[in-house]
């Protein structure tokens, strides 16, 4: 393939000369620009970097300015760069570009080389132009330019300002970097990356782990906003504060911080700092204090007790809590919570060693475990009088509580059970054939582990029987048993085999401490009498009612001579206010009387009562007391108020005078019929006491001749026991003798001077009665005692008893025995029978069989009852018996 042609170079070029020195004009001119646009570049980086630099020591320059002054400065390296290089470089390639750069110094020099270069680039055959002449004017050109210096018509060079610029601006950044290479370095890192969240370097630094944002601090409290600094930090002489534009607040340091205080606070505030070249702004919101919404105590009780653990409110501060417990204390707040104590006194509370945190000689602080808006506190041994505690706790914001909250757990000390028998009272005189019916109530403050009765017997006088002795246990408790009423108890004398005797009844209750011994109730005294000892008393109640009885005989005496005094007056008198008001004196006088007699009755009815449980007072006895008993209350209930009625009418203003004396006659005509009632009723009852009485000498024989019997079967007794046998040694000295024989002589002697004086006073008491009832039987009985020397049997009986004439004394005893026997029953046999055809007529006897009849069944249905009282005891007592599983809580119940 052929090659085209080659154009043939231009002829009249530039002279070498003149082509040369532009050439080098040329190179001088991209040299300096090129210069000046890396140095502009430099200086553009630099300025920038240092403007960021000195800015953020003063102030932290926010993200879009160190953006801006990072933007100007590369600006100029991606900016200003090219379009300089372009205008001086790429603009400046040509000879006539040259040319017209060189014109601007020496305007005709350029404009004349201007002029030579278009003439190199024209062609001859198109224009007329010599070739001679375009080559004289292209040498006259290059001499003239040849002699001149193109240096001076370079353009204005900036290349020293900026290398001097740029040198200050670099050994200023060397300095920086040497002198302060942390704060150098990080200012070029927020230069370079100026969107990055890079924090400013201080020198002085602000602990900001110390300083969260928010800050919390309590709604409606002045508040003290604390400013820590770093380890590495440099310590101002002081710092200041604001809230918003308010005045500054200023601070020293103390101990690398700044405490700035503040007024109350009740909205969200900016906190504006400055701490040396430090800036910073915190957000302070007010918040309420953390409080405690509920307290509870988890209460470990002593192994003893066998109690599970319990969960105790105590937000009210007060807890009283059984000692030797463990007190586990959780408390719940508000909102969550980073830390609580527990600051307690030594003296007050025993806790582990391995939670304490002494930190003063007289207080503990220990720390809680907390979970969530919970905290829990280390075990508390409750072992002093009074445990006083305090709370302290601090919520996620660091918000403590404005005052600690006071605990006092008062120290319960176990107390000993307590046992009450209710349902009878402190006293009772009963039959042997009884039987009471109670029940007994036990409580303890930690649980009753059981409860039951006790009873023990006394004989007044030396018994060949031991005394009555037992306990019974009824109620079989648990550890969360606190309280509890047994079932009624039913205990018959019989069913327990208890003798006549004076007898103490107790409950007792035990609880599960083990130190604690059985507590008891108040004794209940029962004198469980034989028959002979109920009819004494029977005699005495009824000598007590006929005495009232005559006290309101005398009551009602005087009350008819009052109303015989108002009687003398007219009807007119009698309706003056000063009658009326007697009167109704009167009328209240008699409705007092009426409630006296109806106690009266009351009582006279329970004497029947408690007649027809004996089984041995004659009917005719009983038939009196009964009548008498239903007089009273027929007077109570019926003559007495009549009469207080028609003194009521007899006062009444409605009344004409006619009227009232009519109605005040009517009273006191029922009056003097109340008074005969009265009188005919005291007189039953006297006789009726006579009879008690009479019957009274027959028991006092036979209780004499009994106890002669005892003291004779004491000595028998003791004689078959090998131990007493020194009892029978004729004359043996007292002390010589076994303490327990000692004892035993001793009670018979004492029971023998007894006998001897009740014996006397049987016959005092005989002679007596007959000159009050002139009852021959009476008399004959007094004159057989006072000669048959009875009272020098007994003084020789005590004389034997004394000096140890034991076989003399027990056949001298049961002599005596069988006299006093001998006598109650002549006494008894010379009692009148009851009158069966006595007069009186045919109602008369009707009622007289009818109260007969009635005394009878009565006798029978108590006598059912003893029956039917003394199984269910019997049942009962079985069933307390009965075996029950061994247990540790619930132990057999036993009779002992």
């Amino acid at each position: 393939m052929s090659q085209p042609p080659k154009k043939p170079e231009n002829p009249h070029t530039l002279p070498e000369s003149l082509r040369k020195q532009l050439k080098q004009f040329r190179s001088h001119v991209w040299w300096i620009k090129v210069v000046e646009a890396i140095l502009a570049s430099f200086f553009g980086l630099l300025i920038s970097y240092l403007i960021v630099f000195a800015l953020d020591r003063f102030i932290p320059t926010h993200a879009l300015i160190r953006l801006l002054f990072f933007l100007a400065g590369v600006s100029l390296l991606t900016v200003f760069t090219p379009i300089w290089l372009n205008r001086w470089v790429f603009k400046h390639r040509r000879e006539n570009q040259l040319a017209s750069l060189i014109a601007k110094q020496y305007p005709r020099l350029g404009d004349r080389l201007l002029g030579v270069v278009e003439l190199q680039n024209q062609d001859e055959q198109n224009t007329s132009l010599s070739p001679r002449l375009r080559d004289a004017a292209m040498a006259e050109v290059a001499n003239e330019i040849q002699n001149r210096d193109l240096h001076d018509a370079l353009p204005k060079s900036w290349h020293k300002k900026w290398s001097f610029a740029v040198i200050a601006l670099t050994s200023l950044a060397v300095t920086v970097l040497v002198l302060h290479p942390k704060a150098a370095l990080n200012a070029m890192h927020r230069w370079v990356m100026p969107l990055a969240d890079i924090e400013r370097y201080t020198e002085t630094k602000i602990d900001l782990n110390a300083l969260p944002q928010p800050y919390y601090v309590a709604h409606g409290e002045a508040y003290t906003l604390t400013v820590p600094l770093t380890e590495d930090s440099n310590i101002p002489q002081s710092a200041k504060a604001r809230e918003g534009v308010k005045p500054w607040s200023w601070s020293t340091p103390q101990n690398q911080s700044y405490h700035f205080n503040f007024p109350k606070i009740f909205k969200q505030q900016e906190i504006e700092i400055r701490v040396g070249d430090a800036y910073g702004n915190i957000e302070v919101t007010p918040i309420m204090r953390p409080t405690l919404e509920k307290i509870t105590a988890r209460v470990s009780y002593p192994d003893y007790l066998q109690k599970k653990d319990k969960q105790i409110n105590i937000s009210s501060g007060q807890a009283s809590i059984v000692q030797g417990s463990i007190t586990t204390l959780t408390a719940r707040a508000n909102r969550p919570l980073d830390s609580a104590t527990l600051t307690t006194e030594p003296n007050h509370a025993s806790i582990p060693a391995s939670s304490q945190s002494k930190t003063s000689s007289d207080k503990i602080d220990l720390p809680a475990t907390v979970d969530g808006n919970t905290f829990t506190l280390p075990p508390v041994h409750i072992n002093q009088a009074s445990v006083n505690l305090a709370l302290n706790w601090t919520d996620q914001y660091k918000l403590k509580n404005q005052t600690p909250t006071k605990l006092s757990i008062q120290q319960h000390l176990d107390a000993l059970p307590s046992a009450y028998i209710q349902n009878i009272v402190g006293k009772l005189y009963l039959l042997a054939n009884s039987t009471i019916e109670f029940k007994i109530l036990a409580e303890d403050d930690f649980g009753i582990k059981q409860a039951g009765i006790e009873w023990s017997g006394e004989y007044t006088k030396p018994s060949p029987h031991s005394p009555a002795k037992g306990s019974l246990t009824v109620i079989t408790g648990s550890p969360d048993l606190r309280n509890n009423a047994s079932e009624p108890i039913i205990f018959s004398f019989q069913a327990y085999d208890i003798r006549p005797q004076k007898l103490t009844l107790r409950a007792w209750t035990e609880d599960y401490h083990p130190e604690h011994q059985r507590s008891y109730s108040e004794p209940i005294t029962v004198y469980v009498l034989t028959k002979d000892e109920h009819r004494e008393l029977l005699e005495k109640r009824s000598q007590k009612a006929i005495n009232q009885l005559e006290n309101l005989l005398r009551n009602e005496l005087d009350a008819l001579d009052e109303n015989l005094r108002l009687n003398k007056k007219s009807g007119k008198e009698l309706q003056e206010n000063q009658s009326r008001e007697d009167l109704a004196e009167q009328a209240e006088r008699e409705k007092e009387n009426a409630k006296k007699m109806k106690e009266l009755a009351e009582m006279m009815e329970d004497i029947f009562k408690e007649a027809s449980k004996n089984g041995e007072i004659e009917s005719n006895t009983m038939k009196k007391l009964a009548e008498s008993a239903l007089n009273m209350k027929n007077m109570a209930e019926q003559d007495m108020p009549d009469i207080a009625e028609s003194l009521n009418q007899a006062q009444s203003a409605e009344n004409t005078e006619q009227r009232t004396k009519e109605q005040l006659k009517q009273a006191i005509e029922k009056q003097s019929e109340l008074l005969k009632k009265m009188k005919e009723t005291i007189e039953k009852t006297n006789q009726a006491n006579k009879e008690l009485e009479a019957g009274t000498f027959i028991n006092r024989l036979r209780k004499a001749a009994s106890d002669q019997e005892e003291i004779a079967n004491t000595m028998a007794e003791a004689v078959r026991n090998p131990r007493s046998r020194s009892l029978y040694v004729l004359s043996k000295e007292f002390e010589d003798l076994d303490p327990e024989d000692q004892r035993t002589m001793v009670g018979l002697y004492a029971l023998q001077e007894q006998i001897s004086y009740d014996v006397r006073w049987i016959q005092e008491d005989l002679g007596h009665f007959f000159s009050r009832t002139q009852q021959q039987k009476h008399k004959d009985l007094f004159d057989k005692m006072q000669t048959s020397g009875i009272d020098s049997a007994m003084a020789a009986l005590l004389r034997n008893i004394e000096q140890n004439h034991n076989n003399i004394s027990i056949n001298q005893a049961k002599r005596n025995a069988s006299t006093l026997l001998e006598w109650a029953r002549e006494l008894q046999n010379a009692a009148p029978q009851n009158d069966a055809g006595g007069g009186g007529g045919g109602n008369s006897d009707t009622e007289e069989d009818d109260v007969e009849f009635m005394i009878r069944v009565m006798e029978l249905i108590q006598k059912e009852q003893n029956i039917r009282a003394k199984n269910r005891s019997l049942e009962q007592k079985r069933r307390l018996l009965a075996p029950t599983e061994p247990s540790s809580q619930t132990p057999k119940k036993r009779l002992q």
